[in-house]
């Protein structure tokens, strides 16, 4: 995955979206229909309130088809977090932590946390972090 798709922040925006195409516009524009009677006019707000809820509800197709992306990603996501939370993850200064409980304080040595007591194994080594550091 490039990309990791989050909708915390667009939601509200399509939420604000799908409620204005779908119930204010709609509402103003028959709120007008009640105030006229003229036959022009009439066949122009029906045709732009069928508009304006035809464009409502596709962004509220687009919206629903990004969630499920979205919780798609999410799960992976998560199907990968499990399967390396026994690791312990290097930091600078030669500690550990323990990913079940966030104890930082693990040694090189340990094959348990001292904290939760959950079994660590040795964190495997990436590549890419690897490649980044400078050798003189």
């Amino acid at each position: 995955m490039r990309r990791i798709l989050n909708l915390n922040q667009p939601g509200l925006v399509f939420a604000k979206i799908i409620g204005l195409f779908v119930a204010v516009i709609p509402a103003v524009l028959y709120g007008i229909l009640l105030l006229i009677n003229e036959t022009e006019i009439v066949g122009m707000i029906l045709a732009a309130i069928r508009i304006s809820f035809t464009a409502g509800a596709v962004v509220f197709v687009i919206l629903l088809v990004l969630v499920i992306i979205e919780q798609i990603q999410d799960h992976s996501i998560y199907i990968e977090y499990q399967k390396n939370r026994a690791q312990k993850l290097p930091l600078a200064g030669g500690n550990y932590e323990c990913q079940y409980c966030g104890n930082q304080k693990v040694k090189e040595n340990d094959k348990t946390c001292r904290v939760c007591g959950r079994e660590l194994k040795q964190a495997k080594s990436n590549p890419d972090q690897n490649s980044s550091r400078i050798e003189p």
